[in-house]
Order: C-alpha cells, then sequence, then structure tokens
C-alpha cells in the first residue's frame, strides 16, 4: 500500500490529477481504482471528483486484497456457508443444475443456465449458485468486480455477471472473464446494443400477430412480487416488451419476445397483466388457468447477439426444452 500527504503545493488539486502524478497509472485507471473503492483519503474511500486539502492522507491499495476482503466479508455472513462450502456442495448436486458452456474465449463465456439454478447469492440465499460454479470452474472470474455494487457497499458479490435471469428461468447468458470485457459489456447493455430475445408459451390465444406491452411495473406490497400498473398512471417505472405470436393451439400462445427495458421479473408480470400469464408459473398466475403442465415457468432465453471487443459480430442460440412442446 502506498501513502502519500498533500503538501501545500498538492492542496486543492483533484484526487485523479494528483495520483497520475505520483504514480505511474493512467487518469483512467486511478478512476478505475477509485471506483474499486482501493483509494482511502483520510481513511475513508474516495470519490471519484475528489479535491484535495492540506494534510490530506492519500491511501493507495491493492485492488487484489480489496476484493479478497470484499469476499471474505461476504462468506463470513452469519448463517452462511463459505464459498467453498458453496462449492463443495454444488459439485456433488443434482446434474439437472449444471450450466452448459455454448462458447467461451479468453474475454467471455456464453452459456445455458438451467432453470432452477440461482444466479448469485442474496441476503437471505444459502444455495448453490451460478457464481460458486463460475469462481470454481474459471477462477479468474473472482477478480472481476461489478464497480458500481462495491462503491455502494453492496453485500451481493456477481464477478463476471453482467446481466442475469431469474432462479426459474433457463436460457442463455453472457459472462466477462476480464475486467476490460466486464466493463464492456455492461455498457453495451447500458446503450441497448446487446440483443437478447426470449420465448414463452403463454396461457390462452393472443389474436394479434405482433405488439407491444407497456403496463409500468412497481414492486408490490406482498412479498417479493412485482406490480403492474396502467402507462402513464405514474405508479411504477415505465417498461416495454414487444412480442411476436409464433404459433397457437386451442389453449396456448408461442411467443418471441424482446425486451426494450430491464425491469425485475418484467416478461412475467406482463403477461400475467395482459391475461395471458406463462405457462408453470406459479407466482404471476391467473386462477382461470391450470400450471400442473409445469412448476417451472416456460421462458426461456433463446437468442443473444451482439459485437465483441474485438468488432465481431456474435449470435448465439439455444433449443427450446421438451416441456415446450408437450401438449397442455
Amino acid at each position: 500500500m502506498n501513502e502519500y500527504i498533500v503538501n501545500e503545493k498538492s492542496a486543492g488539486e483533484r484526487l485523479d490529477k494528483f495520483l497520475t502524478e505520483k504514480t505511474e497509472q493512467t487518469r483512467s485507471q486511478i478512476k478505475r481504482t477509485i471506483l474499486d473503492g482501493a483509494i482511502l483519503v483520510n481513511g475513508k474511500e474516495a470519490k471519484v471528483h475528489q479535491f484535495l486539502k492540506l494534510g490530506d492522507k492519500v491511501e493507495l491499495q491493492n485492488v487484489k486484497i480489496k476484493m479478497q476482503n470484499h469476499i471474505s466479508k461476504i462468506n463470513n455472513q452469519k448463517n452462511k456457508p463459505t464459498l467453498i462450502e458453496r462449492v463443495k456442495t454444488f459439485l456433488t448436486d443434482d446434474k439437472s443444475l449444471q450450466p452448459k458452456i455454448i462458447f467461451k474465449n479468453n474475454d467471455y463465456i456464453i452459456l445455458e443456465k438451467p432453470a432452477g439454478l440461482l444466479v448469485h447469492a442474496t441476503d437471505t440465499s444459502t444455495e448453490t449458485t451460478l457464481v460458486d460454479w463460475l469462481i470454481n470452474k474459471f477462477p479468474e472470474i473472482q477478480k472481476v468486480s461489478d464497480t458500481v455494487s462495491l462503491q455502494k457497499d453492496d453485500q451481493t458479490y456477481r464477478p463476471g455477471i453482467v446481466h442475469r435471469l431469474d432462479k426459474d428461468v433457463a436460457g442463455l447468458m453472457l459472462i466477462a472473464r476480464n475486467q476490460d470485457a466486464f466493463d464492456y459489456f455492461k455498457q453495451q447493455f447500458k446503450l441497448q446494443k446487446i440483443n437478447k430475445k426470449y420465448t414463452a408459451l403463454v396461457h390462452g390465444q393472443i389474436e394479434q400477430d405482433h405488439d407491444t406491452i407497456e403496463f409500468e411495473i412497481s414492486r408490490s406490497s406482498q412479498g417479493k412480487r412485482m406490480a403492474s400498473h396502467p402507462k402513464g398512471s405514474g405508479k411504477g417505472r415505465p417498461a416495454f416488451t414487444e412480442f411476436d405470436v409464433l404459433d397457437r393451439t386451442q389453449k396456448t400462445t408461442l411467443v418471441e419476445i424482446t425486451l426494450h427495458s430491464g425491469r425485475t421479473n418484467q416478461i412475467r408480470v406482463h403477461f400475467m397483466a395482459l391475461g395471458n400469464p406463462i405457462v408453470g408459473d406459479m407466482v404471476y398466475k391467473v386462477s382461470a388457468f391450470d400450471n400442473k403442465k409445469t412448476t417451472k415457468p416456460l421462458l426461456h432465453a433463446t437468442k443473444l447477439s451482439f459485437t465483441d471487443q474485438q468488432g465481431t459480430e456474435q449470435a448465439f442460440e439455444s433449443e427450446l426444452p421438451s416441456e415446450f412442446q408437450a401438449p397442455l
């Protein structure tokens, strides 16, 4: 760890400029280190646009140590098994919960997440997660930090996870293997330059071949569910779900879905609000429909396309599980 005391000459300088002069790092590198929480001013985590005063003590910590401390803090939470214990449990768990790798290179991994596998630990979960499996199989991912989460002191540890799927939803996921890839794909998602498509089997017949669902979404006052509200009501956050009908039966409709926003449980909430809940969804359901066919929502992340860091167009597709073809 390096320490510096601000003298009269440096008083009033911005922190990133000060450290650029003191170290061999660029301003962008210093900024990332600040976001990683590895730079302290007078014992407190620094801010990106912080100005220094005479006598300030600036400490430059090792980012790797910072991440290890963060992981240890998570693993030592009361009543939670350690990371090693969760991985050991995972390796002997039901093989149906094992992810399938579709593609990998030095920057990212494309995998199929099975339904029933939690992506990352929550404040109340103790079960094995996709993150546990990733760290066991690709140890370098442990060094990849979600700088926004760390800056907020978020206790949720999600290395390499640039997007997520609900626990009960299966399909394609993109995982970053290094920090540059993580930052790149996070920005691509933010700019909506990564194209994701889902396929769902919903109850009832949807008459229109193409449409957009625009109910607002908020967190429900009842449990962990999300709630829908009419567009323009101001009771929730705007949400846009576009769909095309692929097939119809007497009792169901098969749809391909494109999300234009990323609200929690958005697809499931929107189709329930439309009156056509997803088959097998035991949370967002309508009493008029029977969900005995399956206890997992028939919602699958089927297509994923993007331009990678080398400028190459990439496209991946996942086959629908057999449950989608079985008659109701």
